[in-house]
């Protein structure tokens, strides 16, 4: 058996390969700093733009503290009179006529209801009741001072 210790194809070879390899570690490494470097860019630019929108959002907020202040102190009180003025119209026109026919309407069914017989019947029978306490009072006071009397028939009474 015999070795060929210095083949001019696989040396060749070898050699080629060992460049490439070397070149291709190189390649890699350089593309690994490149991706890393990248990453640092993009987080920093993120937090610039966090930083950015908090700014933006608090300005946002002041400018709509700023906006409705603003409103409460001009705008907002002339809607309100004008809302007061409205509502004091329609209840002086529509409103008040449309209360006024109710009332009137109210005050004839109250008026109907004080008439009827059955009304007249009930305030009869409370006076009627007032009547005999009364009487009660006033003959426990006179059989106190000169004795029982004779009791009234209180349906002879005009109440």
């Amino acid at each position: 058996m015999k070795f060929a210790a210095f083949d001019p194809v696989t040396l060749g070879l070898g050699a080629a390969n060992i460049g490439l390899s070397a070149w291709a570690a190189n390649k890699a490494d350089r593309t690994r700093r490149e991706v890393a470097n990248a990453e640092m860019r993009a987080a920093g630019d993120q937090l610039k733009w966090q930083t950015a929108l908090a700014r933006e959002t608090a300005k946002g907020g002041l400018a709509s503290d700023i906006g409705n202040r603003v409103f409460s102190a001009t705008i907002a009180p002339d809607l309100e009179a004008y809302r007061q003025k409205e509502a004091a119209m329609f209840a002086a026109g529509p409103l008040g006529e449309r209360e006024l026919a109710l009332d009137v309407e109210r005050g004839r069914r109250e008026i109907g209801l004080k008439g009827s017989a059955e009304a007249k019947q009930l305030r009869q029978e409370q006076r009627l009741a007032e009547l005999k306490q009364t009487l009660a009072a006033r003959e426990a006071q006179f059989a106190g001072i000169f004795g029982k009397r004779a009791p009234v028939d209180v349906s002879t009474l005009f109440v």
